[in-house]
């Protein structure tokens, strides 16, 4: 994984000027930055933040099941379950399919709020200057698993609401972040 960039350490590792604090280059190439279960699901999302996608797994896992393809509620072990947000990065889309830009805080919006049962993130922006918050459904079918469209990419097309400023650039955070759903 050195040869490919993936891990940090030796001519990777550089000094972060000014702060005082070393950082890894590309030791944290998944850099998952978010993590929330649902009990209700038995399901984990994860921010993906350098695949610039949100995640589900299956809690319901064994670790003997998570090591493979079968196991648990959903049967597909440690297999995602569900991803959104950038199909480029798993080769069913293109660059201009990407709808999150290296997000942060993905959590399920609790029962009582509005959106109750969907996902919301903070979507920082890098490279577009202005930052969102999003709120997305996940399509389900009757049996609670998660719809594959015919193109090999994971819906929602459209947001189920959007936070972002006017202008745009008037709310932006390159890092870090993030957002509450509050019951009003």
């Amino acid at each position: 994984l050195r040869s490919l960039g993936y891990t940090g350490g030796g001519e990777d590792d550089f000094a972060d000027e000014g702060s005082g604090r070393n950082r890894r280059g590309r030791a944290d190439w998944l850099h998952t930055n978010a993590i929330n279960y649902n009990p209700e699901l038995d399901q984990i999302a994860l921010s993906a933040k350098n695949f610039s996608e949100i995640w589900i797994i299956d809690h319901s896992t064994t670790t003997e099941e998570a090591a493979s393809h079968k196991g648990g509620k959903s049967g597909k072990g440690g297999d995602l379950l569900y991803r959104w947000g950038n199909p480029w990065a798993y080769k069913s889309g293109t660059i201009a399919n990407k709808k999150l830009v290296d997000q942060h805080d993905v959590r399920w919006i609790p029962r009582g709020h509005p959106g109750t049962g969907h996902l919301m993130a903070f979507n920082n922006g890098p490279g577009r200057e202005y930052s969102s918050i999003i709120e997305i459904q996940a399509p389900m079918n009757a049996d609670g698993e998660y719809i594959l469209n015919d193109d090999g990419t994971y819906g929602p097309e459209e947001l189920a609401w959007e936070y972002t400023a006017d202008p745009q650039t008037d709310f932006y955070s390159g890092h870090i972040s993030g957002a509450t759903r509050m019951p009003n």
